[in-house]
């Protein structure tokens, strides 16, 4: 899903624009689960991220949180309708995507 939200999905991002993605995935995913509160400080996280590289907004279909974080909604009620898994944990990890589920 981190892939769909790239301008250039065959491009490798920069490390800012790959961990926000990932972050939008977790956000988006646990909201569409009715979490409400999912990662309710993420803007903090993308300060630090925009700070590092002024320009990773650049990389995204999308300029604002919000509207990447609604399409992701949207894609994963559409793809993912039955799974109703939380996320737990979603970053890299020796660069390598890890994600951590809960039932």
């Amino acid at each position: 899903m981190a892939l769909t939200i790239l301008k250039d999905p065959q491009e490798p991002p920069s490390s800012e624009a790959a961990h926000a993605a990932l972050l939008f995935v977790h956000v988006a995913w646990n909201r569409s689960l009715g979490d409400s509160s999912a990662f309710s400080n993420y803007e903090k996280i993308l300060e630090q991220f925009e700070k590092s590289n002024p320009l990773f907004w650049d990389e995204f279909q999308e300029k604002t949180a919000l509207k990447i974080i609604n399409r992701l909604i949207d894609q994963k009620n559409r793809q993912f309708f039955d799974d109703k898994r939380k996320i737990k944990v979603c970053g890299m990890r020796k660069g390598n995507v890890h994600v951590e589920w809960a039932e």
